[in-house]
């Protein structure tokens, strides 16, 4: 059971549930991922990870179990969550008609946050993930690469408090 007594949990999961219609994609698992600490989950396709990811990133809602991400109830406070987070999707989902920075800059004002921050910060990040050279350049014609290097800068635009590989 959660319960709320450890402010350094980033994600408390009880008996976490996924269904989707008759099949249960997640099965009950268990896991607490404390500040500061990397983990992963693994397991062969269809063992229930990206689903799993899913319901901590506040994108799918749970079917059963309890779930706190960032000391909040996903199924309450989605939104505030989400805007405390960074994903980095398995593939890259880039606006390939915008250049690296503006995929940056655009990528901030989502969050609401200044101008100024963004343009600041859209410049460390360019250093950052080594794209300061191609800062104006689409991101189409970009290396694979480079465009993987810019997800996860993007993922990084908001300073995140949990980050989602």
């Amino acid at each position: 059971m959660i319960d709320g007594e450890h402010d350094d949990w980033l994600v408390e999961a009880d008996g976490l549930v996924k269904r989707f219609g008759d099949f249960t994609a997640v099965d009950g698992i268990d896991v607490r991922v404390r500040r500061g600490e990397a983990f992963g989950f693994l397991g062969p396709n269809g063992a229930g990870k990206s689903s799993t990811m899913r319901m901590i990133a506040c994108v799918s809602p749970r079917t059963a179990g309890e779930l706190r991400v960032l000391g909040d109830d996903p199924d309450v406070r989605g939104p505030h969550i989400r805007a405390r987070i960074g994903v980095v999707p398995q593939e890259d989902n880039l606006d390939v008609e915008l250049t690296v920075r503006q995929n940056l800059q655009v990528y901030g004002r989502l969050f609401g946050l200044p101008r100024a921050h963004v343009r600041a910060k859209a410049a460390e990040l360019l250093e950052f993930a080594r794209l300061t050279e191609r800062a104006d350049d689409q991101v189409e014609p970009l290396s694979g690469g480079m465009k993987r290097r810019l997800t996860i800068a993007r993922a990084l635009v908001n300073d995140p408090e949990l980050l989602l590989l």
